[in-house]
């Protein structure tokens, strides 16, 4: 069974489910190329925090394979009232900056619904 990845459905399903809690939204490939995203606020840099959090992905899946575990999934970083949340799926990195009362969950169960069958 293979899986389609509707980049423009996983972006509106969280920007209408999570509203004015989340920030921004971007879809990058896993070496930080930006291919969607939604910013609330005019003062973030969408190239440099993918550039970055791609970075970050790399140096977990080098630390996690290093100690022999699996590369991670997905990341959490806390931050005052906020979550950058980043997560791998199908070869892209969705990355989210929301205020931290976002459920998590609520994430991953957006995202999932959000995947289509083909």
């Amino acid at each position: 069974m293979t899986v389609l990845l509707d980049l423009d459905l996983i972006l509106n399903n969280l920007i209408n489910e999570l509203g004015p809690s989340v920030y921004f939204i971007l879809v990058t490939s896993e070496n930080g190329v930006v291919i969607r995203s939604y910013i609330n606020e005019d003062e973030f840099n969408k190239a440099s925090i993918s550039l970055n959090v791609s970075q970050l992905y790399e140096l977990a899946e080098e630390t996690t394979e290093s100690i022999g575990l699996h590369s991670p999934d997905f990341n959490i970083i806390h931050s005052d009232n906020y979550y950058i949340l980043s997560i791998k799926i199908l070869e892209k990195l969705i990355i989210l900056l929301t205020e931290d009362q976002v459920k998590v969950k609520d994430v991953f169960n957006i995202i999932n619904q959000s995947v289509q069958p083909s």
